[in-house]
């Protein structure tokens, strides 16, 4: 652990974000991801939700459970749900203080500052998903695995391994740290290390086979359905450096700046830099290679256990720049503030509401079609009489939501007009389009 003084100060950083992430999280209306994340977890008991999970692609139960176990002590609410994000994000930020304090910086607690003020971390700590919970294992497996360097024995090994089995119970993806690990001890010719690290991933991957075995056709079947796809071009490095915090091309300019500074060290801090360099790459390249294996679509949260990496080097910067360096990290965190404010300030989806407007139009026993047919179910969630089907009627409803293509559009309308209905009526509400037809 850090000294008293560092670790007084990445407290303070911790309890700042906590108190931040409470505050936020009944600020933003549910989204999809949300709804249907908890469309398993309320009113489901354990085994129920192992049942249903599978047929998320790329699901694993444990950030699931967390939640669920969260509604069984205290009930259901928006805030209650993002609760556990609300955790573990804060708990990632204070992990993150103590990777840098192992690494060598004299003021840890910048780099918890840091990953405090990005962007994606308010996000996902005020989302109630599973990347929190993912976010701080797959940090907590780097401290552990730094701890395991310096004292190796079975206990640290234990540890090590078990933070990495959570963490891809969490996110598969977030396995991706044990690699970059692994890679790290074979650079720096520490057999014994590599050899622990390499047995902590094998066994952490060994325990996910049956989960994966039992899902993988599920999960295949999913990635079908929804129409997704992998499509790797040379815009998509640049989605993944301009999302890579969530602060945009400016933000991630920034961070290279920080990231020069940082690498003008000495000798042997430049071993601790190529941890840092390989905790990025690493999980990124990972990332990416799955999804074409899998044929899934390559997205920034995919890679998000880089940022605790991302805030030490760049902390490391700001230390190693001494003026100009504060001045630049300041700029960093304006630039970050400023991004948050705009997405919580901006326009979101809002399905309540548009549950609401639907339930209206569709009193009296009128058809609802909704686009894609398969989200009537997010509608359902806050308005469950919206899942009885009063079809065919003399009044429809076309409820087209914020995710459905321009070719499902024109097909369900073309749809309806062929079969004799005259639109009278058409009105966004919750960025959901809702049209009314009468025969």
């Amino acid at each position: 652990m850090p000294t008293p003084s560092p670790l007084r100060n990445i407290a303070l950083v911790t309890a700042a974000f906590f108190l931040t992430a409470l505050a936020v999280s009944g600020v933003l209306p549910l989204w999809l991801d949300e709804i249907l994340q908890l469309i398993e977890t309320r009113g489901t008991t354990a085994s129920q939700l192992i049942q249903l999970l599978p047929r998320h692609p790329g699901a694993a139960p444990l950030g699931y459970l967390f939640q669920h176990a969260v509604f069984d002590i205290a009930g259901y609410s928006v805030r209650w749900a993002r609760f556990p994000s609300a955790i573990f994000a804060a708990g990632a930020v204070f992990v993150t203080g103590w990777m840098a304090a192992q690494l060598g910086m004299k003021r840890p607690w910048l780099a918890s500052a840091l990953l405090a003020v990005f962007p994606l971390t308010l996000r996902y700590a005020s989302e109630s998903r599973t990347y929190a919970p993912a976010l701080f294992f797959s940090a907590l497996a780097t401290v552990l695995f730094l701890r395991l360097r310096k004292t190796p024995g079975w206990f640290a090994s234990a540890a090590y391994c078990l933070a990495l089995i959570f963490a891809v119970y969490t996110q598969p993806y977030a396995i991706s740290v044990g690699f970059a690990h692994a890679v790290w001890a074979i650079f720096d010719r520490d057999r014994r290390t590599t050899i622990r690290a390499g047995l902590g991933v094998a066994m952490a991957l060994i325990s996910f086979v049956p989960w994966y075995i039992w899902t993988k056709t599920i999960w295949a079947s999913g990635i079908q359905g929804a129409g997704v796809r992998f499509a790797f071009s040379f815009k998509t490095p640049l989605m993944l450096f301009r999302e890579l915090v969530g602060s945009g091309y400016w933000g991630s300019g920034i961070l290279i700046i920080l990231f020069i500074a940082a690498s003008v060290c000495r000798p042997r801090e430049s071993r601790a830099g190529l941890l840092l360099v390989l905790l990025i790459g690493v999980p990124a390249l990972v990332a990416v290679a799955a999804d074409g294996v899998f044929g899934y679509f390559v997205a920034t949260r995919q890679i998000m256990w880089v940022m605790p990496a991302v805030a030490v080097l760049a902390g490391l910067g700001i230390e190693r720049g001494t003026r100009a360096g504060l001045a630049v990290g300041t700029l960093l965190a304006f630039v970050c503030i400023w991004q948050t404010v705009r997405y919580f300030r901006g326009p979101h989806e809002n399905w309540q509401i548009a549950a609401d407007a639907i339930a209206v139009e569709v009193k009296g026993s009128a058809c609802l079609v909704v686009v894609p047919a398969e989200e009537v179910r997010s509608y359902a969630f806050f308005r469950p009489e919206l899942a009885e089907s009063h079809c065919p009627a003399t009044r429809s409803v076309l409820a087209i939501t914020p995710y459905a293509t321009s070719a499902q559009r024109e097909k369900a309308a073309s749809a309806l007009m062929g079969a004799g209905y005259a639109r009278i009526s058409a009105r966004e509400e919750g960025k959901s389009e809702i049209v009314v037809y009468r025969k």
